[in-house]
């Protein structure tokens, strides 16, 4: 079997100038993908994926010229060795298929994707990102009903095939969206699970109106603990937030009766929970506020929490100080340790009792000072 790689592309890098001198250029990828080269032939590399969690995925053809680096050797594949490469979503077949096509250049590769007709994502020389349905191609450009949220739009959006640096075709989430549509046309869909969406009263403006989407298994009057869902409709983390930090609750929505749908997929083919996540929460003890359970984590494990006032959403780290108000926070990064923030307990939305990340963190801050 092909040895795991991460290829990064020309249109995925950032580049920095140090303290303003453009002869000092660093230059930061911040996305990237992981999978086995299986093919190179006709100025394209025929690649199959392998997500975050290490689940199998699709097939992306990545044009080679495009390629920034192709590197065998870095914290996130480190953590893959140790890990199986799982077909969760009995993908390995469908990907044979894919596999077969003929194609010579990327007008004929359309073709096959065109007659599959699955929803495909198209990436550009920009850097942007395009997901639909083709309706229309030619030798210069290809046109697609382009996904918006839960629905198509009308007007097909046209891509220049000279701009396309990578089609990713397969990918489990667009699959379980064509299932969703088509499902939908069949029935009338409900949240008999009981999902919420909860919003936050985050104070940057970059994060208003973020919100988690997910089941509130037990409160009290000051808390509540939350299994949150990720974007396949798994189980992501299950945490304590404090109940003075939401500002509003939906249990109504279009989005919700999607990720039930999400939902319901995931536990009948047996991939809700795998990282069994449900298993390590006792939820028969009382609830503690997330200042109590900052006030007793282990210092030499890591822990991740969301806070009203910093920049980011989320953020996860090795608490290095405690105090009467707050506490510190070495932040964990892809690569290992990074700054300290300082938060105040007052502050502090939520902490999660258990989540899928903290595994593959763990390993990356291990590893970055083995």
């Amino acid at each position: 079997m092909n040895k795991l790689v991460q290829i990064t592309l020309k249109a995925d890098q950032e580049k920095y100038n140090l303290d303003g001198d453009a002869s000092i250029t660093v230059v930061d990828a911040n996305s990237y993908y992981i999978g086995r080269i299986i093919t190179q032939h006709h100025g394209w590399i025929t690649f199959e994926s392998v997500d975050q969690g290490g689940n199998l995925g699709g097939i992306v053809f990545i044009k080679e010229d495009q390629v920034a680096k192709i590197e065998d050797d870095t914290p996130n594949l480190r953590y893959y060795m140790i890990t199986q490469v799982k077909d969760s979503f009995n993908l390995e077949q469908l990907n044979k298929t894919v596999l077969a096509w003929d194609f010579t250049n990327l007008h004929d590769l359309l073709i096959n994707v065109a007659d599959a007709q699955p929803f495909t994502t198209f990436e550009v020389n920009t850097g942007a990102t395009y997901t639909g349905l083709i309706t229309q191609l030619d030798q210069q450009e290809v046109r697609i009903l382009e996904r918006n949220e839960l629905t198509l739009e009308h007007y097909a959006t046209v891509i220049p095939l000279d701009d396309i640096v990578c089609v990713d075709t397969n990918a489990i989430d667009n699959r379980l969206f064509t299932q969703y549509l088509r499902q939908s046309q069949k029935q009338e869909f409900t949240n008999d699970l009981d999902l919420v969406e909860i919003y936050f009263d985050y104070t940057f403006d970059d994060q208003y109106g973020s919100f988690a989407i997910g089941k509130v298994l037990k409160y009290d009057d000051d808390n509540l603990v939350f299994e949150s869902i990720n974007e396949l409709g798994q189980v992501e983390s299950i945490a304590v937030i404090a109940r003075s930090h939401i500002t509003h609750i939906t249990e109504d929505s279009e989005r919700l009766l999607f990720f039930n749908f999400l939902v319901q997929w995931q536990k009948n083919n047996g991939s809700f929970d795998p990282d069994r996540l449900e298993r390590s929460v006792k939820l028969r003890d009382e609830i503690q506020s997330p200042a109590e359970i900052i006030d007793n984590w282990p210092e030499d494990q890591i822990v991740k929490i969301s806070d009203s006032i910093y920049h980011y959403p989320d953020r996860l780290g090795l608490i290095e100080d405690r105090s009467d108000s707050g506490f510190d926070l070495k932040i964990v990064t892809e690569y290992g340790l990074g700054d300290t923030s300082d938060h105040d307990y007052s502050d502090l939305i939520s902490v999660d009792l258990a989540g899928s990340e903290r595994n593959c963190q763990i390993f990356c801050v291990n590893s970055s000072f083995s």
